[in-house]
């Protein structure tokens, strides 16, 4: 059963390398798509707030992970 273990720990690092970026991009698409709406009427600045968000959270996680590899354990 530990192979099986294994086995789902590598698949699922395959696709998701950074935890913590992956759980910030998904709250954020799902900020975005279930409060923009009721909060603007006008949905032209959809794309723009959902870019500047993507774009913020990769900025940080670089940063994080810059600051890793000057420090490592």
């Amino acid at each position: 059963m530990a192979w099986l273990k294994t086995a789902l720990q590598e698949l699922f690092g395959l696709f998701v390398d950074d935890i913590p970026f992956t759980i910030a991009i998904v709250v954020w698409l799902a900020v975005v798509s279930l409060l923009l709406p009721t909060l603007l009427s006008d949905t032209r600045w959809d794309a723009a707030l959902l870019f500047i968000g993507c774009a913020l959270i990769l900025v940080e996680s670089v940063n994080r992970a810059a600051r890793r590899s000057h420090h490592p354990k």
